[in-house]
């Protein structure tokens, strides 16, 4: 139902995207819209490429199995690339492999993706007004979505331009709220 999604929900994909050639002679060719055809089979509304590409994966009202225990009142948005839960330890807190930097390319994509899920959602009726990350609603994605992209996407954006909310301590199920070392409104360490 529109009116009980009230907010996004941001996630790192914990990986980057390659394509086969067969992905490539799909796309006739294309390469890069092989990539971003990637993107129609990950669970969410949204997704954010590193190449600083955004691609709109379903409608709005869709219901997602993204976000656990946020599922039903947020849309998702995926954001290409495996980051640190923490940029001052990024070996120790990357998951799944070496850590992907974090362009200015890749955070334009993410902040387009949040701003344009505000937009469509509310158009659809949802009244969104808060920003959650994943690990907030599972004890498994402790890194997701990270220490950088929360301060990019969230804090240097999705608050101060778009008027989101955050919820710092707010869990859902197993989750976990939001590290000090995220947000000077969290709570706890990382």
């Amino acid at each position: 139902a529109p009116h009980t999604v009230t907010g996004i929900c941001i996630h790192q994909t914990a990986c980057t995207y390659g394509v086969s050639q067969a992905q490539i002679n799909a796309a006739g060719g294309d390469r890069d819209l092989a990539l971003h055809r990637r993107a129609l089979n990950v669970a969410c509304h949204a997704m954010a490429f590193m190449d600083g590409t955004l691609v709109l994966t379903n409608e709005m009202q869709s219901y997602i199995n993204a976000s656990n225990g946020l599922n039903a009142s947020c849309l998702a948005l995926e954001i290409e690339g495996r980051y640190p839960g923490l940029v001052n330890d990024p070996i120790g807190t990357t998951w799944g492999g070496d850590p992907t930097p974090l362009t200015g390319t890749t955070v334009a994509a993410a902040q387009e993706g949040v701003r344009k899920l505000v937009q469509l959602g509310r158009a659809a009726g949802m009244p969104i007004q808060f920003i959650y990350t994943h690990r907030q609603s599972s004890e498994t994605r402790r890194s997701d979505c990270g220490e950088a992209l929360w301060r990019n996407v969230v804090l240097d954006f999705a608050v101060p331009v778009l008027g989101l909310k955050t919820a710092p301590t707010m869990t859902v199920g197993s989750g976990r709220p939001i590290p000090e070392e995220w947000d000077p409104s969290g709570v706890g360490h990382y």
